[in-house]
């Protein structure tokens, strides 16, 4: 795989890799939805811009007022990041993300709060899951290595998956996230 570089070589190695984690609140979902929409593609581009013959795809535009977060649902946002030995923090992709809803069932309430038994630690988890390379189970790695490397030499930043496997990897949540946490109920 060949990767492109967008500026100078940095000459700053990677001290620390991490994800950070945000809630996605209603209206950025929708702002998200919308600029999709007017961000759409060519007509018969599929998702990712990959062609399908024939067809043609209509943006989602979210009407005002409908909710577009299933209601007792919590959606949130990862982002990958690395620490270069100079403090300079860079983004490597902000893809990611994953929801937690409540759980309904026989003699459980519809108005269940998601936020009532959601600690740091678990959301931590959920983090971690989420980041997981695809073939994880086959291949034992708990990172794509070879895959943030590739970004990280995309913004010329020089590095291996073997000296990214050597350095720590944290998760930090958003101010917000964590006082929400904390609020609980």
């Amino acid at each position: 795989m060949h990767s492109r570089r967008y500026g100078p070589t940095i000459d700053s190695p990677v001290v620390r890799l991490g994800a950070w984690c945000d809630l996605v609140t209603e209206e950025e979902a929708r702002q998200r939805l919308l600029a999709a929409a007017a961000d759409d593609g060519p007509e018969g581009m599929g998702v990712h811009g990959v062609p399908v013959s024939g067809f043609t795809f209509a943006p989602f535009v979210p009407q005002p007022g409908v909710p577009v977060l299933s209601p007792g649902a919590i959606r949130f946002r990862v982002e990958e990041f690395a620490v270069l030995a100079d403090g300079r923090r860079v983004r490597l992709h902000a893809e990611r993300g994953f929801t937690l809803s409540a759980e309904r069932g026989p003699g459980l309430s519809a108005e269940v709060d998601p936020w009532q038994h959601l600690t740091l630690e678990s959301l931590e988890a959920d983090v971690r899951a989420t980041v997981l390379p695809d073939d994880a189970e086959a291949t034992g790695e708990d990172h794509p290595w070879t895959w943030l490397a590739d970004l990280l030499r995309a913004q010329g930043i020089e590095t291996s998956p073997e000296e990214l496997r050597a350095v720590p990897y944290g998760v930090e949540f958003s101010a917000r996230l964590q006082a929400r946490v904390a609020a609980g109920t």
